[in-house]
């Protein structure tokens, strides 16, 4: 399973049983292996029936994953306020990570059609997550919770009330499975969902997650500037991901809009990353950064990818350097 396509199902992950904390790495594996070649199948399926539809749906091509690499040390941008939230970047935050354990290497931002959320990320096969999502009233229960039951079981984070979901009392952490909720200052609430953290005190660690995340919509500062987009456009997914040690490069921009059946993919990586979208993909390497534009169709919204890509500016690896004011 490719990263953008973890992206593109981040409700579906982020809803699946993962191991206890204390895993069996053996097994563990074989389980992961298992459910990447399951939704692996089920992507290409999916890729077959949106060129045979005509491409209304979101997806990317399944490809190898390119050889780990170890990746220059790099810090994720912290989204900066802004008042009134832009209306010309693709992605915003509804709320950020504070303090994060060291496990965590770096925080991917994901918009669209499969959620909003914020993922703090690790290393590794079975990399330690932690995904944050806000919702408007109190979340209802996980798919993969419902019918059995959930306990909640109540927790204080900070001075706001919150609670642990799981189907053991005994255990809050869900056997490795964990679901800790609560209501934010604004009167929203929040999810923070752990898989694959190991060490001891994991509640603790959960709750001094929780207890430090900033709410409030933020810009992410993105490493394009884009002179604009046809007005049938509509974002449909994206997603900033931090994967160095499965997509050889330290960090990678996917953009994908929709517009009257076809579908535009916009990458953006340090050179070596391998771009994600349907159809040919238009390259070029500037200012140290390779940018690709695919579309599963010849024109699109009355554009060619050619003629996209000649809109795109890319702003460099120093990520200081980042936009939020992305388009126009």
């Amino acid at each position: 399973m490719t990263d953008h396509e973890l992206a593109t199902k981040l409700k579906e992950l982020a809803e699946t049983p993962a191991p206890p904390p204390r895993i069996d790495l053996d097994r563990a594996r074989r389980i992961g292996r298992r459910r990447r070649r399951v939704r692996t199948t089920v992507l290409v399926l999916g890729c077959a029936a949106v060129v045979t539809a005509g491409g209304v749906t979101a997806v990317s091509l399944s490809r190898p994953v390119p050889p780990p690499a170890t990746p220059p040390t790099a810090t994720a941008p912290t989204p900066r306020s802004v008042t009134p939230v832009p209306t010309d970047n693709p992605m915003v935050a509804k709320a950020t990570f504070g303090w994060v354990p060291e496990q965590i290497k770096g925080i991917e931002y994901a918009v669209g059609e499969h959620g909003d959320t914020a993922l703090a990320v690790g290393q590794g096969e079975l990399a330690p997550m932690i995904w944050l999502s806000v919702y408007d009233q109190d979340p209802p229960v996980p798919p993969n919770l419902r019918g059995q039951q959930p306990t909640r079981i109540p927790v204080r984070i900070g001075d706001r009330d919150g609670y642990w979901l799981t189907t053991d009392p005994d255990d809050p952490l869900n056997h490795g499975d964990a679901y800790l909720q609560w209501q934010a200052p604004d009167g929203r609430w929040a999810r923070l969902g752990a898989y694959y953290l190991t060490g001891p005190d994991l509640q603790q660690v959960l709750m001094r997650v929780a207890g430090d995340v900033r709410f409030g919509t933020r810009a992410v500062p993105l490493p394009l500037h884009i002179t604009s987009l046809p007005d049938a456009f509509r974002l449909s997914d994206g997603d900033l991901r931090r994967r160095g040690d499965r997509d050889g490069v330290p960090w990678h921009l996917v953009l994908q809009y929709k517009s009257d059946g076809g579908l535009v993919t916009i990458n953006v990586s340090p050179p070596g990353g391998v771009p994600d979208g349907l159809g040919e993909p238009q390259c070029v390497t500037k200012n140290g950064l390779k940018a690709c534009v695919s579309f599963n169709q010849p024109k699109i919204g009355g554009i060619t990818a050619k003629e996209l890509l000649s809109r795109i500016t890319v702003l460099g690896p120093d990520e200081a350097k980042w936009t939020t004011h992305v388009i126009g």
